[in-house]
């Protein structure tokens, strides 16, 4: 998919509703400490929409884990392959519609190409967390993205992914940025990243195609309400924030910062004059948490 300014499809000039989720959690049925129900049952309970239960090599059953106006999509992380630093991979994958039969010694590449075969959307985990380079990073196709951020690896000091997400976007690499809990039920590492997806309707095949189409924003709290880029303006608008950023490659962008004892941002402008390559946003609030926009190409 290309995207560019004169044919930006954002999401938030979509038609549909906005739909809370949580992409990425563990289980019983790997490595979680909370069963598959006991999970479903907390993101429900916290004003989630939609879950993916995403265990370990397995995709496990669902049905029955949905409550009206509550969904459970079918997903699973598998870890195929060895990074440079000799770690597995960490591919996830939801929606896929049937199980897709990737080993611990396949390559990753074919694993990545099995789950899209299989319906799924597709992406890698904790890119910082893994260590994994450009050149890792970048000869590898058919993933729509990768976490920008991940609650349990912020634990570890190696929760965000923003800088391998750059490096790629940066090079004319279109990717998806999620932010997910990857919650294993230890440390309170649920509850705190979530992604925001447009969606025409609360069902699997709605979800997943909003999300391949960069139809979501990613975030810890703050909430995104327009991005809309212009051929000379970019024009944000959000939650009260203390400061709102416009990235681009490297010695450009813009930033705009809420006065030491004036009002916080719900709004700004920045004049498209330096931008190269691609934009993003970031809206970042007064007690360090942030949300994310997806990029767009130049």
């Amino acid at each position: 998919m290309s995207q560019t300014m004169s044919g930006f499809c954002h999401p938030f000039a979509a038609p549909g509703n906005w739909y809370r989720g949580n992409l990425h959690l563990h289980t019983t049925a790997s490595d979680g400490r909370r069963t598959p129900r006991a999970a479903a049952a907390w993101y429900r309970a916290h004003g989630y929409d939609f879950v993916a239960v995403t265990d370990h090599d397995a995709l496990i059953p669902v049905a029955g884990l949905a409550q009206p106006g509550f969904l459970v999509l079918p997903g699973m992380e598998v870890h195929p392959g060895r990074t440079e630093l000799g770690e597995p991979y960490h591919v996830v994958a939801v929606g896929l519609r049937r199980e897709a039969a990737v080993a611990r010694e396949s390559d990753v590449q074919q694993a990545i190409d099995a789950l899209r075969d299989a319906g799924a959307f597709v992406w890698l985990a904790h890119p910082h967390w893994l260590g994994l380079t450009l050149l890792e990073l970048a000869r590898l196709r058919g993933y729509a993205g990768l976490e920008v951020y991940n609650t349990t690896c912020a634990r570890f000091a190696k929760g965000l992914g923003a800088a391998q997400w750059d490096d790629l976007l940066a090079r004319g690499r279109l990717l998806w940025g999620l932010a997910v809990d990857d919650t294993h039920w230890e440390g309170r590492d649920w509850g705190r990243g979530w992604v925001m997806v447009k969606a025409t309707e609360l069902t699997p095949e709605a979800i997943v195609e909003a999300l391949a189409a960069g139809r979501f924003y990613a975030t810890q709290g703050p909430e995104i309400y327009e991005v809309t880029v212009a051929s000379q303006e970019l024009y944000v608008r959000c939650s009260p924030v203390q400061s709102i950023t416009c990235v681009s490659l490297a010695g450009w962008g813009s930033y705009a910062l809420a006065p030491a004892r004036g009002p916080l941002l719900t709004e700004a402008r920045f004049p498209l004059r330096h931008e190269r390559v691609y934009l993003r946003v970031e809206c970042s609030d007064s007690r360090g948490r942030t949300a994310w926009s997806q990029p767009v190409m130049l």
